[in-house]
């Protein structure tokens, strides 16, 4: 593509959509989810923005991703081929798929995974060691150290 072109359809692209969210770091609970705009406002997402955030972006949550891990290990035993994954599952194959799974899984370490406050505990992990680099180097690119926000007022 030629400078010209990119510059052109980058033109017509929409402005990076930013999110923040306040987590409890203890539990993983979601605090507060706020849309962070170009002027670095933070306007707390209602009910509805959330849905429509949702379906703006549909697909499979972390539940899914330990539900098809423990399936391709499941295959990976069965058959000991690297197994292609389907990325064009219906929601009717995906509700079989877990019917078929939920008991193979119940009296493993993946349901205990998969319960709403050891989920929450590992993002938060996740988003933790993403944001410490996992052990990158001390020095940060100069978009890692940009902030939208100031840093809080140290309270009392």
């Amino acid at each position: 593509m030629t400078e010209a072109a990119k510059s052109a359809s980058s033109a017509h692209a929409p402005p990076p959509r930013r999110l923040a969210f306040a987590f409890d770091a203890s539990t993983g609970e979601i605090v507060k989810a706020e849309n962070v705009d170009s002027g670095g406002q933070r306007p707390e997402l209602s009910r509805a923005k959330r849905q429509d955030l949702a379906k703006e972006h549909p697909g499979a949550g972390v539940e899914a991703l330990v539900e098809r891990a423990f399936e391709a290990g499941i295959a990976s035993l069965l058959d000991g081929e690297d197994g292609k994954e389907d990325d064009s599952e219906t929601e009717d194959e995906a509700g079989v798929r877990r019917i078929l799974l939920k008991p193979l899984m119940e009296k493993t370490f993946a349901a205990r995974a998969l319960k709403r406050e050891v989920l929450r505990r590992a993002i938060v992990q996740s988003l933790i060691q993403d944001l410490n680099g996992s052990g990158d180097s001390e020095s940060e690119s100069p978009k890692a150290q940009k902030s939208d926000r100031a840093a809080p007022k140290a309270s009392a």
